[in-house]
């Protein structure tokens, strides 16, 4: 069993070749579907949504206080990130979209049923939080490349800050979370899971199906 603290470094740099493909995946996706800044607004405020949802799960069986505090916290700010794409939309033409249409992700069910301290720190924070960093920079970079920059900073600047001060957070608990080779054996699975699942979301079907109506 390593320390902690290499455990904790090594799986993030093991997440990052597949975080890669997944954001790789991502932009031939948004190249191939004809989409619009509006169309990634709504992919962005459909992540949002489920991000809070599962903090908001995981706040009121979580015994670790600095985790817990962490939870509450991103159930305020990921109402806000929803709060500002959704005013965005609006101001593009589309108000009132609902980012619960067309159900929840696969990595939605996933997270939400996670249950030890490792698990949410390395699946929602360490692992999840460094793939949303990702995802909103394809997303930000979409945008100004479609001409929209003021869709680009909220994307790019304004809530990948937010998150990564999340991913930060997670660093800290995942090391205090894996102090044995079972817990880290945990943490381990649960990234892996979460990666696997997060490829599956930008294959084009599912893209498709997340895209939805757009009109």
């Amino acid at each position: 069993m390593v320390a902690a603290e290499t455990f904790v470094s090594e799986l993030d740099a093991k997440n990052q070749p597949s975080i890669q493909r997944v954001i790789a995946a991502l932009n031939e996706g948004l190249a191939k579907e004809g989409v619009e800044v509006a169309d990634a607004l709504r992919m962005a405020l459909k992540a949002a949504i489920e991000l809070a949802e599962v903090a908001a799960l995981w706040v009121t069986d979580c015994d670790v206080l600095e985790m817990k505090l962490s939870l509450a916290e991103q159930c305020g700010d990921g109402a806000r990130q929803c709060r500002r794409l959704s005013g965005r939309l609006a101001a593009l033409g589309i108000p009132d979209y609902d980012p619960r249409n067309g159900g929840y992700s696969k990595l939605f069910a996933f997270l939400r049923a996670l249950q030890t301290p490792e698990e949410r720190s390395s699946a929602g924070y360490v692992t999840g939080k460094a793939l949303s960093m990702a995802r909103l920079g394809a997303l930000s970079a979409f945008c100004a490349e479609k001409g929209d920059a003021e869709s680009a900073r909220l994307l790019g600047a304004e809530l990948v800050a937010e998150e990564r001060r999340y991913y930060e957070d997670g660093t800290r608990l995942l090391i205090a979370a894996t102090a044995t080779e079972e817990s880290q054996a945990r943490a381990r699975r649960a990234a892996y899971r979460t990666m696997e699942l997060a490829g599956e979301t930008v294959e084009p079907l599912a893209l498709r199906k997340t895209l939805g109506k757009r009109r």
